[in-house]
Order: structure tokens, then C-alpha cells, then sequence
């Protein structure tokens, strides 16, 4: 039976292991059915030719390749699914980090160029802010209003008499502002 089971193993086509030397060993009872040639040598075809195959000897090797050609099942372990899981889980975050972070730099390079935008619009807001205080071009708008210089005669003074005065009036404090502040008052003495 384990000579059968080698040739289970063994690959169609492929050479059979050799016992010993290369020359066949040929039974004695096949000796005796075959003719003999004069020079008590068998021929050359008759020397190498391949004993039939028995029915047991067939069965088996089907039933090896039969085996050959089936799979046992295998389990694959609840850990080794909840890593698989896991790691499926990891590259889809991962995925979509990559998506979060590609559309936040593309709204950081939107934010500079507004940015940028926004500078020269200050600078040119700014100069125009700039030529509103300049004596000179407030002269000429006022000029081409239809505004002149008041002369002598259209300026007045106003004095008033007294001095300035300021009253100030504190509002009622509760008891307790009273209390904190006696006792800030008898803390700096």
C-alpha cells in the first residue's frame, strides 16, 4: 500500500524513482513465455515492454488522483477576520483622511489668493484715504464747490464767562461694596 501512495504524490508524465541499477529485472516465469533468440538474448522491444496494469493497481491510481484533485476545507480563524476587518477599516479612514486633507489644501490655496486680493484692495483703499486728508486736495474740492476763504468781517469769537465745571454723581453702593470697601480703607492705613 505504500507503494501506492508514492505514486499519489508523483506528477503525471513525471519519471519514476529507480531501485537499483537501470536494467529491468525481468521474472523467471516471464523468461519462460518469451522466446529466447539464438544468441539466448531477448529482442530489443520485448525487453522493454510494459507489463499491463492490474485492475487493483488502476483503482489506486485514480483513487490517488482523485485526491490529488481535491481540497480539503480550511477554516479561516475569527481573529485572523477581525484583523482582515480591522485593516479594511484602517485603509477607508486612511482613504479618507487623504480626501479631508486634499480639500482643506485646496481651500488654503483659495484663502491666499483672496488674500492676496485683499492687500492690493488695502493698498488702494488706503492711498485713497490718504489723498482725503491732503490739505491741498481738500482746497481744490472745496474750490470746486463753489467754497471760499471767509473774510474778516465774517469771523466771530465766543467767549463764554466763568470757569468750566464737572459734576460727578456716584450711584448708592449696596452693604456689602460698603463693607469691602472699609475694610480696603483700614488695610491701607
Amino acid at each position: 500500500m505504500a507503494a501506492y501512495d508514492k505514486r499519489a504524490n508523483r506528477r503525471p508524465g513525471a519519471p519514476r524513482p529507480v531501485e537499483g541499477n537501470l536494467a529491468r529485472k525481468l521474472d523467471r516465469r516471464e523468461l519462460d513465455r518469451r522466446e529466447l533468440d539464438r544468441s539466448g538474448r531477448m529482442e530489443f522491444d520485448e525487453l522493454y515492454e510494459r507489463r499491463p496494469e492490474s485492475a487493483m493497481e488502476r483503482n489506486a491510481r485514480r483513487r490517488a488522483n482523485f485526491k490529488a484533485t481535491l481540497r480539503t476545507a480550511q477554516r479561516v480563524s475569527p481573529m485572523a477576520m477581525l484583523g482582515f476587518a480591522c485593516v479594511a477599516a484602517l485603509m477607508v479612514a486612511l482613504l479618507l483622511c487623504y480626501v479631508r486633507l486634499n480639500s482643506i489644501s485646496r481651500s488654503i490655496v483659495s484663502m491666499k489668493s483672496e488674500i492676496n486680493q485683499l492687500k492690493v484692495e488695502q493698498v488702494n483703499l488706503l492711498t485713497e484715504y490718504e489723498q482725503t486728508f491732503d490739505l491741498s486736495a481738500v482746497k481744490e474740492a472745496a474750490e470746486a464747490a463753489g467754497m471760499t476763504q471767509p473774510s474778516e468781517g465774517q469771523i466771530y469769537y465766543v467767549s463764554l464767562p466763568g470757569e468750566d465745571q464737572v459734576t460727578a454723581h456716584q450711584v448708592e453702593s449696596g452693604a456689602l461694596e460698603r463693607l469691602f470697601t472699609a475694610l480696603s480703607r483700614w488695610i491701607r492705613r
